[in-house]
């Protein structure tokens, strides 16, 4: 009993270290793969800040505050940032104060996934604002993996797709999406 519980507390601990060590890494490497995302995005017509991937869907890079008129102008009537706080470049208020509803799961980029109770809220967000006829943005830093989890899951929740074919219709539409072991055990376990 000691070595199983000294086993789960050596395995949790070494968890918290590898949280640390890549909330230290993804703080430090925010700013330069985030201007790296905006030139490609200059250079690249086919890398998008954003794609439509469903009708009521955009999947995308974190937005500036420049883009919250052309976000409105799309369509979008809510927001759902995956972001950690020193990572959001737009406010909360400001979404507001143009009526668009704002739902923040902050999750640590690399390696990982926002929680089973956070992804059902974030389905439901966009299930509520799809059957209003509402678009709703889905973000993370890069569009990639955390904010494509959160697509994937309503795609497999709500339009019945199997995780494998939600993710190969979700790349057809915005083919840097790449998700890490933990995102696709939260995909796994929508199902």
């Amino acid at each position: 009993m000691a070595a199983e519980a000294a086993g789960r507390r050596g395995a949790a601990a070494r968890r918290k270290a590898k949280e640390a060590a890549v909330g230290a890494a993804a703080r430090v490497l925010f700013y330069p793969t985030l201007l790296y995302n905006v030139v490609r995005s200059k250079a690249q017509a086919e890398f998008r800040w954003w794609d439509e991937v469903h009708q009521f869907i955009l999947l995308g890079a974190v937005p500036f505050r420049r883009d919250v008129s052309r976000l409105q102008k799309l369509g979008v009537h809510g927001v759902i940032t995956l972001n950690e706080p020193f990572e959001t470049l737009v406010p909360s208020s400001m979404y507001q104060s143009r009526g668009i509803d704002h739902l923040v799961i902050p999750t640590r980029d690399y390696m990982f996934a926002p929680s089973l109770v956070d992804i059902n809220q974030a389905v439901d967000f966009i299930h509520r604002n799809a059957s209003s006829g509402k678009v709703t943005y889905v973000h993370c830093k890069a569009g990639r993996g955390r904010s494509t989890t959160i697509v994937l899951c309503y795609l497999v929740k709500y339009k019945k797709m199997e995780p494998e074919t939600a993710f190969e219709y979700v790349r057809s539409k915005r083919a840097r999406v790449l998700l890490t072991p933990s995102q696709w055990k939260s995909n796994a376990a929508i199902c």
